[in-house]
């Protein structure tokens, strides 16, 4: 069994194309797991009426905790081998969980991840020690949980923390990984990401994206302690993330308090390792070093920067 987990908040326009795409799969021994997290539209209404068409999808409701806590709550709800994170108005094709499976029995994988939106010239199997070097360069594979077919034993103990409101799922997936033997990558793309401008990453900049700092700050001292051949390319990142921040915040006319001030200080310690490690564009590199000593500059310059 596979369990889809589904968390959801005011989705109502976009829930009968998501789980369309999942009670259609060309596998069928699924269990659908929904939490409506507290939604003020007509959510619950529309699950009740997708739970009855289909025997395969279970319905919760609780007061709104945020997506942490949801996730964690259906984690603790599934019962498949294999668990896949599936966002309220997104969608996957037809075919995602058999191809998944059909890849992951192959070898037994731990991790089968996918693509999002731009495919790869092919697919590739890494070990644990490469898998964290690939995860530390952020390019063919993510910290998103929604990208993945993970074995569900390997979540067992941990819980996604509820005290960060970005990047919560890319400390996740490095927790997992600690516990991971082999992975595999696959080119293909089967997931697709509505740009909804409810998403928390569509919203105009507030005080929660600064907690990716502890995200991104927990992966570099973890993989100092654990990974310290990767080092320089974990702090890189964590550089390249801080800067990402620094530029949404500047972009939203957000102005230059103390979190902004810390963050311009941890890019410019580690910002000179994005061109050492190439793990990003020259430009990149570049906008770090202005961000981190002239924020106002960001402003002007963000739009620059892809």
């Amino acid at each position: 069994m596979v369990t889809i987990l589904v968390p959801v908040y005011n989705a109502a326009p976009y829930l009968h194309d998501c789980v369309n795409s999942l009670t259609n799969q060309t596998y069928s021994d699924l269990q659908i797991v929904m939490i409506d997290d507290g939604s003020t539209d007509d959510s619950l209404a529309v699950m009740q009426e997708l739970a009855n068409a289909d025997s395969r999808i279970e319905i919760y409701n609780q007061p709104n905790c945020g997506v942490a806590t949801t996730r964690n709550r259906l984690l603790d709800k599934a019962r498949g081998e294999f668990v896949l994170f599936v966002d309220s108005d997104d969608w996957i094709e037809l075919n995602t969980v058999e191809l998944l499976l059909n890849e992951q029995r192959k070898a037994d994988y731990d991790i089968v991840s996918y693509q999002i939106s731009v495919p790869l010239s092919s697919d590739r199997d890494y070990d644990q020690e490469e898998a964290v070097k690939l995860f530390l360069e952020h390019k063919s594979f993510r910290g998103s949980l929604c990208d993945k077919l993970i074995k569900r034993e390997l979540f067992e103990g941990l819980q996604i923390d509820p005290s960060v409101g970005y990047g919560e799922d890319a400390l996740m997936v490095w927790q997992v990984l600690q516990r991971v033997k082999k992975i595999r990558v696959l080119g293909t793309v089967l997931y697709h990401y509505r740009m909804n401008q409810a998403s928390i990453s569509r919203q105009r900049f507030n005080g929660r994206k600064f907690t990716a700092y502890t995200t991104w700050g927990t992966i570099s001292q973890d993989a100092d302690v654990d990974w310290p051949q990767y080092s320089d390319i974990a702090h890189a990142r964590f550089a390249c993330e801080m800067t990402q921040i620094l530029r949404f915040a500047a972009a939203s006319g957000y102005k230059r308090n103390m979190s902004v001030k810390v963050l311009q200080e941890e890019v410019r310690r580690d910002g000179h390792l994005i061109k050492k490690t190439g793990i990003s564009s020259l430009k990149m590199s570049l906008y770090a070093w202005l961000v981190s000593r002239h924020y106002w500059l960001a402003t002007v310059l963000t739009k620059y920067l892809k």
